[in-house]
């Protein structure tokens, strides 16, 4: 992985951890913005707790952790993905909040819900990328074959260009 992709998943991972912070200092708001969805899981699901002060808590606690994780460069396709699955009640609260506010807000949701959704997208993105296979050693013996083959064959002379197999001269673009 290039030295720009690791830099990104850890600037990608500072956000969950402002975040989960701030939750954790006080979850009451996001536990007020997470309730009706906490309700509806409750209702279907008898598994899922009725608790959403608990639960934004857990929130806060899966961000911290997970961003850390990609900070830190441990397990970052783990890390991701626990965040995109974090991610997920959060951006659908902002699109209910979106679709529900009033339109003076409407300027400051649509920001939020953007930048939650382009989070979302980012974290998919890197979670979802392909592993970067390590060459073997029989593969760089065979590559530094081929090198050394190539730098043995002997050099064509530079001169003067060879003439084009063209028999109309082709004109240069003008710059």
């Amino acid at each position: 992985m290039g030295i720009l992709r690791t830099q990104a998943r850890r600037l990608l991972g500072v956000p969950f951890i402002m975040d989960g912070v701030s939750v954790l200092r006080d979850p009451t708001p996001r536990a007020q913005q997470l309730a009706p969805l906490i309700r509806n899981l409750a209702l279907r699901y008898p598994s899922v707790p009725n608790a959403p002060e608990a639960l934004a808590r857990l929130h806060g606690i899966i961000g911290v952790l997970g961003g850390a994780l990609l900070c830190f460069g441990r397990a970052p396709r783990t890390a991701c993905a626990l965040l995109a699955v974090q991610s997920v009640p959060t951006v659908l609260t902002e699109l209910r909040t979106f679709r529900e506010g009033r339109p003076d807000d409407l300027g400051g949701h649509r920001a939020a819900t953007a930048k939650d959704l382009s989070l979302l997208g980012a974290l998919v993105l890197s979670a979802t990328e392909p592993k970067r296979k390590r060459c073997s050693r029989k593969h760089r013996q065979q590559t530094t074959g081929m090198v050394q083959h190539l730098r043995a064959m002997p050099q064509r002379p530079r001169g003067r260009r060879q003439a084009s197999p063209l028999p109309v001269p082709i004109p240069r673009p003008r710059r």
